[in-house]
Order: structure tokens, then sequence, then C-alpha cells
């Protein structure tokens, strides 16, 4: 396909601050400054460059992405025409200058902010994708290592005659499906709108025409205008900006002086009141939680000073025939009293509360881990319990979620990502957190979170980069995007862990993120970008086709690997002959804050893997986590290549199958049947038995 790759310079265009601004719904973000768009049925690949923007598209919709965009209109003058008496709205425009109104679809603005009201942005995405999904057609974007898939809008005709109730619309399903049975049958044209726009219809003869629509009222009809129209005159009135205009502005934002950019300085104002609320949030809850740690502290210093007086109290009125021992007894007995009842009583209510704030659903979900007396198994996948084809044998899930449902604890440890691993094991009931990435990463595979990461410190990255670079080789590296400031991400975790895990696991995990490795433990839904700056290899290509294809990974392409470094950068995987790969990882060893995993392909194609991360980054570290989290009596581990060696070392048992790696064997504690032949299931079900 005629696909181009176009740079615009552009100082005034933000895509992180038009995707979060409130007037699009449907932009994916991939990784940081990169978004997959559908609009009107075309697709096109958003970039955020330091002075512009690249749009990746097909050649035919260069024209239209550059309209939607609003590319023709000078920002910059806009923001001149604000007055500078206004340090308001002059420090929102400078905060949010990026800021563009894009030109979008009518029709799809009139579903999507129906459903909007009343309702948050995070749900509106949510319900609008997948209507999209069920309901539009597939448009897939494969060009340059992007191969995205998408749907487009479904048409009236289409949600017309669809079942809405599964997307759970609730009271706006009824306004949903009206418009488009209005629109059907003549009773309202779409087309008769946008020619009243260029006819030069007031915005309150347009804005009566949308409001015979039923569940479009004031509010959204102005927001129509503005997102699907581009009439720059309205000023949408929303609960931030009713804020702004009450706090700011006397209760009136002065609209008549901006006649024809009204919009933009809506947008404007909308950005700065979040920003400013989003700080404040920020700053209240450090604020509360420092207060809590003071009240508490300051709390048991009082009582344990009461308690000192109480007792000095009562030595005084002690019988004076009573011995200085016995007074030193007693006074000792009844501070350990006191103490004891006012530790008891601070347990009970942090327990009440505790208790009071979970729901049956959540009681449920903290009782999986129990791991009381068992003993948890912990697989490798590829030669280990995957066959020689990479994947399962045939009545290999049925067997294992027949020992889950018996109370089997099992979970794996691999060098794969989740989203190969899911792939494979997607018919497996697995609930225990999984180590993937030959331990870079934990993750939930019930909330589907990743619970730690170890991220490479920036100046092993660099050195890294450096390397690779002076030996002449390249590969993936892999990075999370940044979901959640510093600021919030203690609360994140801690609220995270106590909706997935018991109490107890959840305690100490806590305990865990103060040991000043913090900056490893992410937020739950942190995405992670595979980057690559070119195919140098036929394995190289054969990689990138299957994850692409069959597994659907994402993957994105930048002009060099270097130009990643400032992101949090927690795996590189490459892949040459020894003798090409060989002085890059002697290279390598000389930084100790990195972990290496150089091996030969069991699969006989005389190719070295070497993996790089960060030195906690291993199947050893992630069994010794899982150990600290789930707490259970023993573990087993079974694998079958040298890079299972940590794995057992960190075991209580360590088992290997009959086709692993001379030396895994001599490690290992027992030699099960083949991979082939099921023979971890084999092993399990004996366990099981016995």
């Amino acid at each position: 396909m005629d696909y181009i790759d176009i740079f615009i310079k552009n100082d005034y265009v933000n895509l992180k601050q038009i995707a979060e601004s409130g007037q699009c719904f449907r932009w994916k973000k991939m990784c940081p400054g990169r978004y997959f768009v559908i609009s009107d049925g075309r697709a096109a690949c958003f970039f955020q460059e330091k002075t512009g923007i690249r749009i990746l598209c097909r050649s035919k919709d260069e024209e239209y992405f550059r309209r939607y965009l609003d590319l023709d209109t000078d920002y910059g003058k806009v923001i001149e025409q604000i007055d500078e008496k206004d340090d308001f709205l002059t420090g929102a425009a400078q905060m949010g200058r990026g800021i563009r109104i894009l030109r979008q679809n009518l029709w799809e603005m009139i579903i999507s902010f129906i459903i909007s009201q009343r309702n948050n942005i995070p749900r509106i995405m949510k319900s609008i994708d997948a209507l999209c999904e069920k309901l539009g057609e597939q448009i897939v974007f494969d060009y340059e290592g992007e191969h995205l898939v998408g749907y487009t809008f479904p048409s009236p005709e289409v949600i017309a005659g669809a079942d809405l109730s599964e997307f759970k619309f609730g009271y706006r399903e009824k306004y949903i499906r009206q418009t488009a049975e209005d629109i059907l049958e003549g009773k309202f044209d779409l087309e008769e709108v946008k020619n009243a726009v260029e006819e030069g219809k007031t915005p309150e003869q347009v804005k009566e025409m949308l409001k015979q629509l039923k569940g479009v009222g004031e509010k959204v009809a102005s927001c129509i205008q503005l997102f699907g129209l581009h009439q720059l005159e309205l000023f949408p009135i929303d609960t931030w900006i009713a804020k702004v205009e009450k706090t700011y502005y006397n209760g009136h934002f002065p609209v008549e002086k901006y006649k024809d950019t009204a919009g933009i300085m809506q947008q404007y104002l909308f950005f700065r009141v979040r920003e400013d609320a989003d700080k404040r949030a920020v700053l209240e809850m450090k604020r509360e939680v420092n207060e809590k740690a003071a009240s508490k502290t300051s709390f048991k210093e009082e009582m344990t000073e009461k308690i000192d007086k109480q007792t000095k109290r009562k030595n005084e009125i002690s019988p004076e025939n009573n011995s200085l021992e016995e007074n030193r007894l007693e006074k000792s007995r009844f501070k350990k009293d006191k103490l004891e009842k006012v530790e008891l009583k601070e347990s009970k209510l942090k327990k009440d509360k505790l208790e009071k704030g979970k729901s049956e659903e959540a009681r449920s979900k903290a009782n999986r881990y129990n791991l009381s007396a068992k003993m948890l198994y912990v697989s490798d996948l590829d030669g280990t319990l995957l066959n020689s084809d990479a994947l399962l044998n045939k009545d290999v899930p049925e067997r294992l979620n027949r020992l889950i449902d018996k109370g089997l604890c099992f979970t794996v440890a691999t060098a794969r990502t989740y989203a190969t691993v899911n792939s494979i094991v997607k018919d497996v009931h697995l609930t225990y957190p999984m180590i993937l990435m030959n331990g870079v990463m934990i993750y939930d595979p019930v909330s589907k979170s990743c619970i730690n990461a170890e991220i490479i410190e920036r100046d092993s990255v660099e050195y890294i980069l450096k390397g690779r670079k002076k030996f002449g080789v390249t590969g993936f590296a892999y990075a999370l995007s940044p979901e959640i400031s510093e600021e919030t991400l203690e609360s994140e975790i801690a609220s995270n862990l106590e909706k997935n895990f018991s109490s107890g696991v959840a305690s100490n995990l806590k305990k865990n993120s103060n040991t000043g490795e913090d900056n490893r433990i992410q937020k739950s839904g942190r995405k992670m970008a595979t980057y690559y700056e070119k195919i140098a290899t036929e394995h190289m290509e054969k990689f990138y086709v299957e994850r692409r294809d069959v597994y659907h990974k994402p993957f994105s392409k930048v002009e060099k690997l270097e130009d990643i470094l400032g992101e949090d950068i927690i795996y590189f995987s490459i892949c040459y002959e020894e003798e090409v790969l060989r002085p890059f990882y002697e290279y390598l060893k000389k930084d100790e804050k990195l972990n290496l995993n150089f091996y030969k392909d069991i699969y006989g194609n005389g190719l070295w893997y070497l993996e790089i991360s960060h030195k906690n980054a291993s199947k050893y570290h992630g069994v010794q986590k899982l150990r600290a989290m789930l707490q259970p009596d023993a573990i087993t581990g079974m694998g079958d290549n040298l890079n299972d060696i940590p794995l057992f070392e960190a075991c209580d048992r360590c088992c290997a199958v009959g086709n692993a790696h001379k030396e895994v064997k001599e490690r290992a504690d027992y030699v099960l049947d083949t991979n082939l032949n099921a023979g971890v299931v084999k092993f399990l079900e004996e366990e099981m038995m016995s």
C-alpha cells in the first residue's frame, strides 16, 4: 500500500494534550508520544517530535489528516489575541499551547457526546471502543513495523439494527437508537446541519437543529458544534468551566472578546483547571499521608507518656511496706498491660476499617492466594511445558485445569512477554503471578497487571547502547510507558495490592516497596513498548513477523535505538552467531548492574541469544519475590535450559524434563519425561495423587 511518512514542523501541536483534552475518545496510545488514530474510516499513526509531529498514513489520506488536525490554523496568533491582563487565561494558553480543535466526523461526535453525559472519560472511551469493535469494520494498518488493527465507527444503519444492551449505555441507549432511527427515517439530516454551518447560520440556529435529537441538550449540542462542526464560537460549559468562571471571572467568562476563538479558549481553560486539580490532589494526598503518619506517631507518644505518668502515680501510692522490687515489678506489669491494651485497640480499629471497605468480591479475591502449607510449582515454558512447536499438547490445558481445580498451585517462569504467554496458555486457568522475561516482570494474570518490573538504570542503558554500536549489533528494546507520576506511585501500588491480593500479601509487597527499590515497582496497567531500528538478520525478521502476525504484538520503529534513552528500559533481546555476540557479551560483563543471559538456541540453528536486563531481573529473583509475596510451604521448579539454572537455585526442589540440557539434568533432584510427552503434567498428576 502507498503509505507516506511526513514531518510537520509546528510548535503548537502536542499530541498528548490533544488526546487528553476531552474532545476525542478514539486515540490509542501505543507508547509515549505515539498514537494510533481512526477517523471517518481512515487510519493514521501520529508521532510527537521535538519541533513538530510525524504523520504516517496512506498517501490519499494526507490532506484529510492535515485538515483533521487543523494544521492550517495559526494557533500562535490565536494566543497573541488573549487579553494580556487576563493572567489566568494567559497561563492556561501557555500550559496547553499544543491543543488544537480537531475537525471530526459529525455523526461520530453526536453519538460520542450522547454517551459522554454524566460519564467519565475512561468509561466513555471504553464504551466507544466496545461499540466500534463489535459493530464497526476492521481496519488493518501495516507499514514500516507498525502492524495495528482498529475499527471504524458504526453507521446509523448498523446501530439502528443492533442489540445495544451489551454495551451498558444505561438510559443513553434509547437516545442512541432513536438518533440512528431519526437519521435513517429522514427526520434528521446530517448534511442539512453541515450546510447550515457553511451557509453562515448562527451558532444558536445550528444548536436548535441539533437539540431536536433525543438526549441532546445545551451542553451536548455545544460540544458537537465545537468538535464535530468546528464552530469555534461555541464555549461549552461543564462543571470544570463553571468553576473557572466562578473563581476567576465573577461568574462569566468574556466570550464576547473571543468571538471566533472562544472554543479554543475553552480548551485552554479546561486543560489548566484539570492540571491544577491533579496537582492539588497529589499535594492533598501527600498531606493526608503525612498527617496520618504524624497522627499515628503522636498518638503512640501521647499514650506512652500517659502510661508513664499513670505508672509513676501508681508507684507513688504503693503501700510503704512494699519492697522496692515489688514496686518495680508492679510498675512493669502495669505499663505492659496498658501498652497491650492500646496496641489491641489500634489493631482492632485497623481491622474494622479494612473489613468495612471490602466488598464480598474483594474478600473473595483476597483469598485466592491461600498457600498455607502448600507447594507452589513453577514451570518454564519453551522446551519444558511446551512441545517442539512451542505449543501445549492438545490435552494439556484440560489436564492442568483439572489439577488446578483440585488445588494445584501452579504458575510459569519464562523468557517470553505476556503477549505470547497469554496466546499460548490462554486456555489454562492460571491465577498465580507469573515470572516473565526471565524475571524482568512479575505479572498477575487475573487482574492483568504488572506487579513488579526491574528497570535498567540510565547509565547502564547508555553503556549498552554505546557497546552495541561499537560491536555492530542491534536487536529489540523493551520499555514501560510512564502512565503515572512518581508522586502518586506509592498510593496506586497500595490500592492495587489491596484490590487484588490478600492483606498478608499486600502487606509484604508494601514492605518491599520501601526498601529503596520503589523505582522498579510499577503501576498496574503500564504498557510495554517494543522498539527496533532495523531488521538486521533473518532471525530478527522471523521473530518480528511471528510476534506481529501470530501474537499481534505491537512494534515501534525508531530511527536509532539511542532515541529511546529517556524511557524506562527493562530488557534488550539480541540474537546473532556466537562469534558476533561474544565480544559484546564480554564487554557488558564489566557493568555489574546488569544481568546477562548468553546461551545457544536449543533448536539448533547455530544462533546465540543475549538477553540484557537489570541485575535483579532473573528467574532466581523472580522466585524469591513469589516466595515473599505468596509465602508457600515450599517451591518446586521445572526447566530444561541453562537459563533455568537460576530458577533451580531459588527453589526447594528441582525437576528437569527428559530433553533438558545435560548440566540442567545434573543439577536437578528429579528427571521427568520429555516435553513432547508432557513430562511436567505427568509429574504434577503424580504429585496430586500422592
